[in-house]
């Protein structure tokens, strides 16, 4: 049995006006210590900014999807500061295959003896995950 995708848009206020967002594939969900869980995409159609999140207070930071098994970060406040980003990529621009692709990054930066370091995990269109330092690394064609 297939799941239904949710299709819904939702919204943010943005100085003062109401803005909608369409749902991504891939969604953060910030989980407390208390048990609190703050959607990204709320199941009362609200759109929360990563911003948003706590992280003095995180205790995990996944990502879920409708079709996907989800992937949990456990994290570490005081110690780890949590990254969230999208990497948004256009293939064989000016053809008829050009496409535009979507990469969900997420990790966390530690800092030791005064130097910044940086896990990223990168989820590619087809749910595989890549680990690095750097998504620059990663080549899309």
């Amino acid at each position: 049995m297939s799941k239904a995708i949710n299709t819904m848009n939702y919204t943010f206020e943005r100085d003062g006006v109401l803005e909608e967002v369409a749902r991504e594939n891939w969604r953060w969900e910030a989980h407390y210590d208390n048990g609190e869980v703050l959607k990204q995409f709320a199941d009362d159609g609200t759109f929360h900014q990563f911003k948003e999140i706590d992280q003095d207070r995180l205790a995990q930071f996944k990502m879920v999807s409708d079709d996907k098994p989800n992937y949990t970060l456990l994290f570490i406040p005081g110690k780890m500061k949590l990254i969230h980003y999208y990497k948004r990529v256009r293939l064989n621009i000016l053809t008829e295959d050009e496409v535009f692709i979507t990469a969900y990054c997420f990790g966390y930066e530690t800092k030791t003896l005064g130097r910044t370091n940086k896990v990223n995990l990168m989820i590619l269109p087809s749910g595989e995950t890549i680990i690095c330092e750097d998504t620059n690394l990663v080549d899309f064609k």
